[in-house]
């Protein structure tokens, strides 16, 4: 079981990581839109920032997760031994 403020911290980070790489990239003032966002460091930034905001509604509550990472493991099976 991962703890919950791991995963607070880590969304937190993924969505503003995201966020930041959307602000600072690079372009020269005339270029146009499609310069400007339709490239790989865009494609990254926003991959980032919606595994960021999967992983905060996970901490929330609102989602399970692909994986169930955020429920305990079962208890173990305890098997009785005949003699």
């Amino acid at each position: 079981m991962i703890p919950v403020w791991f995963v607070y911290v880590g969304g937190f980070s993924l969505v503003i990581l995201g966020l930041l790489q959307m602000k600072v990239r690079p372009s020269e003032p005339g270029d146009s839109l499609y310069t400007k966002f339709v490239n790989v460091g865009t494609l990254w930034s926003l991959l980032c920032a919606t595994v960021g905001a999967g992983l905060l509604t996970m901490a929330l509550g609102y989602w399970d997760g692909p994986f169930d990472i955020m429920k305990p493991p079962p208890p173990p099976k305890s098997r009785r031994h005949r003699h």
